[in-house]
């Protein structure tokens, strides 16, 4: 058991935080029991298929909620929840090295038997994933897992948590900010005030504990935003700011619209108690950020928000019926400053039809926007951080079989994933992401050097790349360039050449909108501990 102290009823009191590993042997097979939660290892290839639409669950019954990503390996990691009855649901992950062979990795049972809304992201910078589902009917109903190898259970490290004076736990989104795990979910918080659909958010460390110096676990007590009752949650990272999206229903405008708040990225400030209203934790607490706005609201509904970030690029793809047809359309904002300033783009926007549910994915100044139109599913692209679009165009071989509703499609730099009725049951189908993938690595030792890399599927073209050193450096404090073509898994290594200086500096390196920043100190022609 863990307390914290209320500060204003911000700062939560856990009132169960049990971490219990059991493992069992029966000889036949090996099971790992973490309070009431059955992780079953499978490894077991599930399907080969070189091109096309892939099918990657493996149930007879209806395959649901699918979460995709990527682990610090690049392994294409997928969760999916399967519903075998009303009250019999689980989770299962599945992986693959090269998004063609899929090989089912790990199921989750609970004892009380609805697991629903799994979501799982990669963690590289702790080397490991998080996964995050909600057990409704449990006693501490949401689970919170890190595992540095998702196929072997002696790796999981796993907890349940209730807090006191609450109940009906809705749904849970996963994010990061450096090696932290972020759970963003809801329920009905009755802890001080009614609030019913309240957001909360935790940050978690490698050991599953809070981090230092803050409450690291919050309720947003309504007092500067009104986001509750609160649904469709999202987080996206990118390189100095998080973002947290949910739609909020406006009981006195009867229209849903979408809560905006962010944060900072630096451990430093966001470690800092208080300086917010009240004694709140300034930076951490999601009632207190400093930047929080409705980022849609009007006389129309604006829902389903998915957020995307690349460096100081963002995105906020959603579904809209502000037209004269009342249809759905789908829609985009976007900024190229952190989400300081806004403009709205339109994506998808054909009358009298409904494009509804959509999801995306940013590298640098590219966007991938996913959405369902007529039973199929459609991918635009963006070239310029979402200002303006391409013709959409299919994803799914069969017409008519995918799923429309929240949470049915996801996407990443792993790839596309979606539940599809092609098979007459509900089944999880993938692609991969048509597209560059940049990936930035940065080294020091004599001078510095910036590792490019492209982990996508399609060429990058006139790659432009630039890097920078700050601090007391007199040679080699800036260089740019452009690489003509990078192919799909090729790399080129670029940068200043001689450096000379001396003291500390931060390396920036951007390659196609892509950023990556890293810390060393300059001590002549060397650049040294870069990290």
């Amino acid at each position: 058991m863990k307390k914290v102290v209320a500060i204003l009823g911000i700062l939560l009191v856990t009132t169960a935080l049990t971490n219990a590993i059991n493992i069992t042997n029966d000889g036949k097979e090996r099971a790992v029991y973490m309070d009431g939660i059955k992780i079953v290892p499978i490894n077991k290839v599930i399907t080969t298929n070189m091109e096309g639409n892939i099918k990657v669950s493996t149930s007879e019954d209806d395959d649901i909620m699918p979460t995709i990503t990527k682990d610090p390996n690049g392994r294409i990691l997928v969760t999916y929840a399967t519903r075998h009855s009303f009250f019999d649901q689980d989770v299962t992950v599945v992986y693959s090295a090269d998004g063609s062979t899929w090989t089912a990795a790990t199921q989750f049972m609970s004892d009380e038997g609805i697991l629903q809304y799994p979501s799982i992201i990669g963690i590289p910078e702790a080397g490991d994933v998080g996964l995050s589902f909600i057990d409704p009917l449990s006693e501490y109903p949401l689970w919170v897992l890190r595992s540095t190898d998702v196929t072997n259970p002696d790796t999981y490290i796993g907890l349940r948590v209730a807090w006191g004076d609450t109940e009906d736990y809705n749904e849970v989104a996963v994010g990061i900010v450096h090696y932290l795990l972020l759970t963003l979910f809801t329920n009905h918080n009755y802890y001080m005030w009614d609030i019913p659909g309240c957001p909360y958010l935790v940050y978690w460390t490698q050991e599953l504990e809070q981090p230092p110096d803050i409450g690291g676990q919050y309720f947003d007590g309504q007092s500067i935003l009104k986001t509750a009752p609160a649904s469709n949650l999202n987080i996206a990272t990118g390189q100095d700011y998080f973002y947290l999206l949910m739609e909020h229903f406006n009981e006195t405008t009867g229209h849903s619209e979408i809560a905006f708040k962010k944060s900072v990225t630096d451990l430093d400030l966001l470690f800092t108690p208080g300086g917010g209203p009240g004694g709140m934790d300034k930076y951490a607490d999601i009632e207190a950020m400093p930047w929080q706005m409705y980022l849609v609201k009007g006389d129309f509904d604006a829902k389903d928000p998915y957020a995307a970030a690349s460096g100081s690029n963002v995105v906020v793809v959603y579904m809209s019926n502000d037209n004269v047809y009342g249809d759905w359309d789908i829609k985009c904002v976007y900024s190229h400053d952190g989400g300081e300033t806004w403009e709205t783009s339109e994506i998808a926007t054909e009358h009298p039809v409904d494009e509804v549910y959509p999801a995306a994915f940013m590298s640098g100044n590219n966007v991938y926007c996913v959405y369902v139109k007529n039973g199929n599913l459609y991918l635009a692209k963006s070239e310029d951080g979402g200002e303006t679009w391409s013709e959409p165009e299919q994803i799914n071989e069969v017409d008519g079989t995918v799923v429309a509703e929240p949470r049915a499609i996801d996407i990443s730099d792993g790839g596309i994933v979606w539940v599809d009725t092609r098979n007459g049951n509900s089944d999880i189908y993938y692609v991969p992401l048509p597209a560059p993938i940049i990936t930035i690595g940065i080294s020091g030792g004599f001078g510095v050097k910036a590792t490019i890399s492209n982990e996508g599927t399609e060429a990058a073209e006139n790659l432009a790349w630039s890097v920078d050193l700050s601090g007391l450096v007199f040679i080699g404090k800036h260089a740019e360039g452009t690489i003509d073509t990078l192919n799909p898994g090729d790399s080129v290594t670029v940068g200043p050449g001689l450096v000379f200086g001396i003291g500390p500096t931060t390396i920036t390196v951007n390659a196609g909108g892509v950023t990556k920043t890293a810390k060393g100190f300059v001590l002549g022609p060397l650049v040294l501990g870069v990290s």
